[in-house]
């Protein structure tokens, strides 16, 4: 089947499947064993940005600056990168139509969801961030059954009922413990996994179009320039003359939070499949959460451990397939 390879997104809403080329006499697929590392590491990555933010926000610089500081590190790369890309076959397939389409949906993947999640840890743990950004495949789902007309299963149904009943439980604690804060921040978190799940479904056709590594770039410009934009009209250019300690954590979220994990799920996506990436991504939260309370010194409770079992349960139901059908898989969203 068609391989969808989001290199800095949810790498696959389809069925797919390790490049069939060659196996080893046990059966084995080559490369088999550095595909499960690459997802493995790419995911832990992946879970160290919303500490890294959280450091950021320690030294007073606000959600606007810091996206714009990221996107000002990482959009050279992607421009980079799509340069070298359209030296080669990836330039016959872009036209007038598809490259607005696709810049489109980057802002609405990476400006608008970025800014929503990076600003709803201002008011939320960190853990439960990453935990409740997880479920968007929910939306996904949602968002498929009325575009594209994709009947929802009990099974699937039955999934969701049981990540969201972990969500609540971990919800109902923090603002009974927290305050308002809690649902101000759960707002903007699930505001922008739908927002994300709008990139997803929108780009499951241009992407294979295109090729995933040019889509990518153009959406990540795309948004960079919407951000830009956002910027020029909102904030102060003086205000991007950070300390030395910011400039180091932006850089760290650009490239070892960002886009050296991109590229390592979408080669571990090449070598394993998707569903066995989204299998292995599940472990994001969990990097997370250990992270939030070795270095942020947040609290994790029985309640948070019950709650994120929950959750990781449902979206592991949920990335499980019927034969013949595509699952709904919950890959690292990098918002």
């Amino acid at each position: 089947m068609r391989e969808t390879l989001h290199a800095t997104a949810c790498p696959a809403l389809t069925t797919s499947s390790p490049r069939p080329g060659g196996h080893f006499p046990g059966g084995h697929f080559p490369g088999e064993r550095v595909g499960v590392a690459l997802a493995i590491v790419g995911t832990a990555l992946f879970a160290t940005k919303s500490i890294l933010i959280k450091w950021a926000y320690g030294y007073g610089v606000d959600t606007t600056t810091l996206l714009t500081l990221r996107l000002l590190m990482a959009a050279p790369i992607y421009l980079v990168i799509l340069g070298l890309l359209l030296r080669g076959p990836g330039l016959a397939a872009l036209n007038r139509r598809n490259v607005p389409l696709i810049a489109a949906l980057g802002a609405c993947g990476y400006y608008v969801a970025s800014w929503l999640d990076l600003h709803s840890l201002n008011f939320i743990a960190a853990h439960y961030e990453r935990l409740v950004l997880f479920t968007y495949p929910a939306f996904v789902l949602l968002l498929n059954s009325l575009v594209n007309r994709r009947k929802v299963l009990l099974r699937e149904v039955f999934a969701l009922v049981i990540a969201y009943a972990g969500l609540a439980l971990i919800f109902a604690h923090d603002l009974a413990s927290l305050g308002e804060h809690v649902l101000i921040g759960t707002a903007l978190v699930l505001g922008s996994a739908l927002s994300f799940s709008f990139y997803v479904v929108g780009s499951q056709r241009l992407s294979g179009e295109v090729g995933s590594r040019v889509f990518t770039c153009i959406a990540m410009l795309g948004a960079s320039a919407a951000v830009f934009t956002h910027f020029g009209l909102v904030g102060s250019f003086a205000s991007l003359a950070q300390p030395p300690a910011v400039i180091g954590i932006v850089a760290l979220i650009a490239l070892v939070a960002t886009i050296l994990p991109s590229f390592m799920i979408n080669a571990a996506i090449v070598r394993i499949g998707a569903n066995q990436t989204a299998i292995l991504g599940s472990a994001g939260p969990v990097v997370t959460a250990l992270l939030a309370v070795l270095l942020l010194d947040e609290v994790f409770t029985r309640t948070h451990a019950a709650g994120m079992a929950l959750v990781l349960a449902g979206m592991m139901l949920l990335a499980r397939g019927k034969r013949g059908r595509p699952p709904v898989t919950a890959a690292p969203p990098t918002s």
